[in-house]
């Protein structure tokens, strides 16, 4: 390894937000670290890379597997490493009432658990250096809870709670610490949304790429400031709302009609028949 690139950490790199800041990185000249679920996934990306990488296997939901990459990132690669980014994602869409004890808790380990554990460790590493920038995948419905994604909501707001809190731990160390929070964006994880009973509020508005992600990434790189959202007219609403809880549920009703025509415009642009996804 060249003692000339510095090396980016990045989970759920296989997957589209990750691919595409993959992408980015690698041509910042970063040596890459590409952490996926397994193997297959985590060389599909070191590979889509094409920079130098170092695929990953780590099952976010097994605390061994998330223990032994946090150590790695201590020892293993503390001297090179510059930049953590967060981002591994999943969603179970169903309500509180039929959600599994499994599924509650795969959410919260992967988008949660294991988010704080391996930002505590890259924050060790990153005071001992005097530099280094933490970035994390949040989310607007880390902001605002949806209806049907209750444990989706709460390990965002969660991760969003421990942010806050690190980057003042942090001030003045010289380490930046930093949330992505992107409402609605054209991934696998929005597909599976969209045909298996995920919130109609996901289509309430303008559905962005994972370029337009990528590209808050970069800002949020130069800008290095707590919160960056995406499209930012969202998050003025979100916000606003996230003051006024009991407002939500009526204006449910409005919102999901306008939803759901959303969702009916995005299947189409994906070639399938709204109608089979009722």
């Amino acid at each position: 390894m060249s003692s000339q690139r510095k090396l980016a950490l990045v989970t759920g790199a296989a997957g589209g937000i990750g691919e595409a800041v993959c992408g980015r990185l690698a041509k910042q000249g970063y040596t890459l670290i590409c952490v996926e679920r397994d193997e297959e996934l985590a060389d599909k990306a070191a590979t889509a890379a094409e920079a130098p990488a170092i695929p990953v296997a780590c099952d976010l939901s097994d605390r061994d597997a998330v223990q032994e990459l946090a150590e790695r990132i201590e020892h293993e690669w503390s001297a090179e490493l510059a930049l953590v980014y967060l981002n591994a994602g999943i969603i179970i869409p169903t309500d509180v009432v039929d959600t599994t004890t499994k599924q509650l808790r795969l959410q919260l380990d992967v988008m949660l658990g294991s988010v704080s554990e391996l930002a505590a460790s890259a924050a060790r590493v990153f005071m001992a250096n005097g530099n280094g920038h933490i970035i994390a995948t949040v989310s607007t419905g880390g902001i605002l809870a949806l209806p049907g994604s209750a444990a989706y909501s709460a390990a965002k707001a969660g991760l969003r709670a421990y942010l806050t809190a690190l980057s003042a731990e942090l001030r003045g160390t010289g380490v930046a610490v930093s949330g992505i929070y992107p409402s609605a964006v054209d991934t696998p994880m929005l597909m599976h949304e969209a045909t298996h009973g995920g919130s109609l509020l996901n289509f309430f508005g303008k559905v962005s790429t994972v370029e337009d992600v990528a590209d808050v990434f970069e800002r949020a790189q130069h800008k290095r400031r707590l919160e960056h959202y995406l499209p930012y007219s969202d998050s003025i609403l979100v916000r606003f709302l996230e003051s006024f809880p009991w407002l939500i549920a009526p204006l449910l009703g409005p919102a999901n009609t306008i939803g759901l025509r959303g969702r009916r415009r995005y299947l189409r642009r994906k070639g399938l028949n709204p109608d089979d996804y009722r």
